[in-house]
């Protein structure tokens, strides 16, 4: 047999058509790439800039928040401490008014018991001054009676003895009350005794006892009361007018009470 071969063109012979590629295409796409993550970085570190800015502005609002809270807070504590210290200063001036309104009341008295005590001096120097005129008068009357009897010289001189001795006994009688007008003196000066008088009465049914307490001042009393006995304690505030009174009812036996009043020593009386 005899082997055909295929027929071979012209057109089989040329060689193939190159595909078609813009010049410069892979170069353009490259800077594009390039500039476009260029701006993503850009564009990424400004918004990191922007969130790091914002949290920070965030976190000086919470602050200034805090610190505004803060001085709020402080300032009502400031506004509460100066109301009380008025409160205070209202109380203490009312304080010195009272001490002072007692002060006056005391120096009154005590203006009042030296004028007692100045004239009761005076009045004792008189008795001693008559006394002593007295004396002389005796004894002239002694010796004028001497002279002329000498059979009452006896008796005058008895009676010139006790004249004497009466005469000494003023003169004692004077340095006592002397003395006793000194003591009486410094005494005039310190704070009195408080004027309540105070008694007790049992309870009936064993309830304890009933501890009435009556001012002797003519003026209004402030006193505050104390109690204490068996493992308790306790203490009240209470006004008698003058002259006026007051109970203290279900008292144990043993307990103490101690009554006080500014300007004036304490009182104690326990019942029994």
């Amino acid at each position: 047999m005899i082997e055909v071969l295929p027929q071979i063109t012209p057109r089989d012979t040329q060689p193939p058509p190159e595909e078609y590629e813009p010049e410069g295409t892979p170069v353009a796409v490259r800077a594009a790439v390039i500039v476009l993550a260029a701006i993503a970085l850009v564009l990424g570190y400004a918004a990191y800039r922007l969130n790091s800015a914002a949290a920070n502005a965030k976190a000086q609002l919470a602050q200034t928040v805090s610190n505004l809270d803060r001085a709020t807070a402080d300032l009502a504590t400031a506004s509460a401490r100066s109301a009380g210290l008025e409160l205070q200063l209202a109380k203490a001036k009312s304080q010195a008014a009272d001490l002072g309104s007692q002060l006056d009341k005391a120096q009154a008295r005590q203006s009042d018991l030296q004028s007692k005590l100045d004239k009761a001096q005076a009045d004792i120097l008189t008795q001693a001054d008559g006394a002593k005129a007295r004396e002389t008068e005796m004894q002239a009357g002694f010796q004028a009676k001497i002279k002329s009897s000498d059979d009452a010289a006896s008796g005058l001189r008895k009676e010139l003895d006790q004249a004497v001795g009466k005469a000494e006994d003023l003169k004692s009688r004077l340095a006592t009350a002397q003395s006793e007008l000194t003591k009486l003196h410094p005494l005039a000066v310190k704070l009195r005794a408080l004027p309540l008088a105070t008694s007790f009465e049992k309870n009936f049914w064993d309830r304890g006892f009933t501890m009435h307490v009556t001012s002797l001042s003519p003026d209004p009393l402030k006193v505050k009361i104390s109690i204490a006995g068996m493992g308790t304690a306790s203490a009240s505030s209470a006004t008698l007018e003058g002259g006026g009174s007051l109970n203290i009812e279900n008292l144990a036996a043993g307990a103490k009470v101690v009554i006080e009043s500014a300007g004036y020593d304490a009182l104690s009386a326990a019942p029994q």
